[in-house]
């Protein structure tokens, strides 16, 4: 299995300065970038949420209607900026996408969660009773295979900036003790720091990626009976440098986080299926 993955997009409909020169560099941008995306082989296209940076229903439309032309299986979490602007069960209408939910795979099993707040305030994560009852349950399956969990926000205190205010999930959410559960080997993908980050804590790997303003760059996640394989395909190069100054410094609330990339430690990660239960990993 073959599992494609973005950081929080960001797509602007509106620039602060929108010019036809600085609105221009942000639609070749974001084609190049969704086009490069789309066209990697992989059985799951998956976004951390932050499609939008607006919430506004033009720039899902916009960001969607890329997407349609290309025979990809596409996968979105809800992100804070997602929510500023509709609640989500209009979000969720328009991109038909479900608000959490479990796929079983032959190689892996996928969750799927919710972690935005419908509020423009507070931008840190939170997760319903509701929800954290179903993951509750999840932990439960059979743990003959990886479980890949992905969300935006991450865990309090694990990957890069994650102890930052509002940047993790609530500290108060008790969701640590759930996934703890867990008899096999995981890995837990999120957005939402604008960096590159992977930390592991027991037997659970945690997995950021930065935003695509900032890194134009896509996770890909390979499983199969041998191993869990992880890497970090860049597309940056002088003319996408040029077009993401063109609009980066124009959209509202919004700053480049400086070394997005992380170090060397965030950009790769094997772990072998012999030695997942043991707890055994190696970064490259």
């Amino acid at each position: 299995m073959r599992i494609a993955i973005i950081g929080d997009l960001h797509y602007p409909s509106e620039l602060i300065n929108h010019t036809k020169i600085n609105e221009e560099a942000r639609d070749a941008y974001y084609k190049r970038f969704m086009d490069s995306f789309l066209s990697i082989q992989a059985d799951y296209h998956i976004s951390l949420g932050d499609l939008t940076h607006a919430g506004e229903v033009d720039e899902f439309n916009q960001v969607l209607s890329g997407i349609e032309g290309y025979n990809v299986h596409f996968l979105h979490v809800l992100g804070n900026h997602d929510t500023y602007t509709h609640p989500k069960e209009a979000i969720l209408r328009i991109t038909k996408q479900q608000r959490y939910g479990v796929i079983e795979h032959p190689d892996a099993l996928i969750l799927l969660l919710d972690t935005a707040r419908e509020c423009r305030d507070n931008w840190g994560g939170m997760i319903d009773e509701e929800q954290l009852a179903w993951l509750e349950l999840q932990m439960n399956r059979k743990a003959d295979k990886p479980l890949l969990v992905f969300g935006h926000h991450p865990l309090y205190n694990t990957t890069a900036r994650s102890t930052e205010t509002m940047m993790s999930l609530d500290p108060d959410v008790e969701i640590w003790p759930i996934l703890e559960r867990w008899a096999g080997i995981g890995f837990y993908f999120n957005g939402h720091n604008h960096i590159h980050s992977i930390i592991r804590k027991e037997q659970w790997h945690f997995i950021q990626t930065a935003a695509v303003p900032d890194v134009p760059a896509v996770r890909m996640v390979t499983v199969d009976p041998n191993e869990v394989k992880l890497d970090t395909v860049s597309f940056a190069n002088e003319e996408w440098s040029e077009w993401a100054s063109g609009f980066n410094g124009n959209m509202f609330d919004y700053e480049k986080y400086p070394n997005a990339e992380g170090d060397s430690s965030a950009e790769r990660l094997v772990v072998s299926g012999a030695l997942a239960k043991k707890g055994q990993v190696e970064h490259k």
